[in-house]
C-alpha cells in the first residue's frame, strides 16, 4: 500500500527526496515498534499473528540481531488452531529464546493453546519456556536478556 502510495504521488510531480523526508518518520502502531525502557533494551512489538507475519518479523530482525533473538509470543484462543503449531515451529527455527504465553485466549484454556504451540516448537533445537501469564513471561524476556539481544513481543500489544 506505502508503494502504491509513492508511485501515485511521484506521479504528480513529488520528487522521491521530498517522498522519501515526508516518510522518514512514520510510523505503525504496533508494527517493528521499539519500546522505549530504562534497560538499554532493544524491545519491539510486532502484531504477527500469522505465521508469515512472524516469519517475516524474525527473519528481519535476525539479520541484525547481535545478540540473541528472544521471542515472546502466543495465539488468540477461539481462532484459527491450525496456526498454532506451524508458530511454534517458526519461533523455533529463528528464535534464540522463545517464551510462549497466553495472547487473549477468550473462550479456550490458555494451557491448551499454549500446548498446541509447543507442539511445533519440539520439532525444532529451539530453546524455549512456556509462562501463561503474559506480564510475567516479558518481565522474564527482560531479565534474560542483555544490550546485544532483541526482544520480539509478537502478536499483542503489550
Amino acid at each position: 500500500m506505502l508503494f502504491g502510495a509513492t508511485s501515485v504521488v511521484e506521479n504528480f510531480g513529488i520528487s522521491m527526496n521530498l517522498i522519501k523526508k515526508g516518510l522518514k518518520d512514520v510510523k505503525v502502531s504496533g508494527r517493528s515498534e521499539i519500546v522505549p525502557n530504562s534497560k538499554g533494551l532493544t524491545i519491539m512489538i510486532d502484531f504477527a499473528h500469522s505465521p508469515k507475519s512472524l516469519e517475516n518479523i524474525l527473519s528481519s530482525v535476525k539479520y541484525y540481531c547481535k545478540g540473541r533473538l528472544i521471542t515472546v509470543f502466543g495465539c488468540g484462543g477461539n481462532r484459527d488452531k491450525g496456526k498454532r503449531e506451524v508458530m511454534g515451529e517458526i519461533a523455533g527455527k529463528l528464535s534464540d529464546f522463545t517464551i510462549i504465553t497466553s495472547d487473549n485466549p477468550r473462550n479456550e484454556d490458555p494451557s491448551e493453546i499454549i500446548y498446541e504451540i509447543e507442539k511445533g516448537i519440539l520439532t525444532t533445537d529451539g530453546k524455549y519456556i512456556c509462562i501463561v501469564n503474559r506480564i510475567e513471561a516479558i518481565k522474564y524476556a527482560i531479565d534474560i536478556a542483555d544490550e546485544n539481544d532483541i526482544i520480539i513481543l509478537a502478536r499483542k500489544r503489550s
